[in-house]
């Protein structure tokens, strides 16, 4: 690295730190090492033995074998004097040559003024954005209404003009459409409220697919989960049912109503249970256990057509969709809501293969993860 692009990267006001694909921490910057003071890292440091010490460093071991990286992410890590330390990052890919070398992260520390003045923020900007979104719908809603008003009466007054009638039962049908997407607006921009409880993710499964096989008679759905069954998480009900409906609806639209989705239910140590490294598949950090780690596994995999590569990393983004009928909603708030309880939401797709979603939350809700 020559000395202007270290300088560059030094005179960063948020720290920086990039760790190889094999998980050697190639460079940290002096920011970056003033903040991780309390536990610090050195360059040349290997990252996935250090993985149990804390949320930063388990997201970064984790992360070099991720495809869908988490973009905005806090966490608590151990301060100097024996404080507690705020931290939020974002996480980027390094590339060289179009192939994939490692993963880079970017974070400040937020420890008190300045954690609570970006969350106070974060949080009017997301007032104002569902202020403005309930005015715009509210606006639409009443002409919407009053349009389906006028159908109803025209429909009374056109028996035996088939013509016309369809004409009123299309207006009908795409004024549904208006309410829907606007019912879905409302609801990804509001912010996520959990109300947490015990929940037996298992049967919660069993109720979705139920639903599911109802709803799309064509699809084919199976389950797999623990022999005991019986597994609990702390999560929100109807949240973490919506997640699972609309990552299955998607799954089912892909498939065009006529496949196969399969989902397995587990548990697992951090956000990935294995690590390629050196083309040998192995334990991150073998043998250790402990509460901070235990998360509920939930994969749900397709055989439809896949994701083509040049739209997968957009897939999350709101309101990008690639149906004719999608609101480009269902995955983003999916996401949303797996995040609200301090999991992650991660994709594979191999186009004429099928696409496979990954859901890890906690299966204990609290502070620190």
């Amino acid at each position: 690295m020559n000395h202007f692009a270290v300088a560059i990267l030094s005179s960063f006001r948020a720290g920086i730190v990039a760790v190889r694909s094999d998980g050697t921490v190639a460079y940290i910057n002096p920011i970056g090492a003033k903040i991780l003071e309390g536990c610090s890292l050195r360059e040349g440091e290997n990252i996935h033995p250090r993985a149990a010490e804390n949320v930063f460093f388990r997201v970064l071991s984790e992360a070099l074998s991720m495809n869908y990286l988490p973009t905005r992410v806090e966490a608590e890590l151990p301060g100097r004097d024996g404080e507690r330390q705020s931290l939020g990052f974002t996480l980027s890919v390094l590339k060289e040559k179009d192939g994939r070398v490692g993963i880079c992260a970017f974070f400040k520390d937020l420890t008190h003024v300045e954690m609570t003045e970006e969350s106070e923020d974060l949080k009017q900007r997301l007032l104002m954005l569902g202020q403005m979104a309930a005015g715009l719908a509210h606006e639409i809603r009443n002409p919407i209404a009053s349009i389906g008003v006028h159908a109803s009466i025209l429909r009374s007054h056109l028996s035996g003009n088939e013509k016309l009638l369809s004409s009123v039962a299309m207006m009908s049908t795409e004024i549904e459409k208006v309410e829907y997407i606007i019912r879905e607006c409302l609801n990804f921009v509001r912010p996520a409220e959990l109300g947490i409880r015990p929940v037996q993710v298992d049967a919660l499964l069993d109720g979705v697919l139920a639903r599911m096989i109802t709803l799309h008679p064509g699809m084919k759905f199976s389950i797999q989960k623990p022999g005991n069954g019986g597994l609990m998480v702390d999560a929100d009900v109807a949240l973490l049912e919506q997640a699972l409906t609309n990552i299955l609806a998607n799954a089912a639209e892909a498939c065009h109503g006529n496949g196969i989705v399969n989902v397995f239910v587990g548990t697992s140590r951090h956000f990935t249970e294995l690590v390629r490294l050196n083309r040998q598949v192995e334990m991150i950090l073998p043998g250790h256990s402990g509460k901070e780690e235990e998360f509920v596994r939930i994969h749900i995999r397709d055989n439809g057509p896949g994701i083509p590569p040049e739209i997968q990393e957009r897939i999350f983004v709101p309101f990008f969709t690639t149906k004719k009928t999608g609101t480009g909603i269902g995955l983003p708030l999916a996401q949303k809501i797996v995040h609200a309880h301090g999991g992650v939401l991660d994709m594979n797709s191999e186009v004429g293969k099928g696409t496979e979603f990954i859901i890890k939350i906690p299966m204990r809700h609290g502070s620190g993860r």
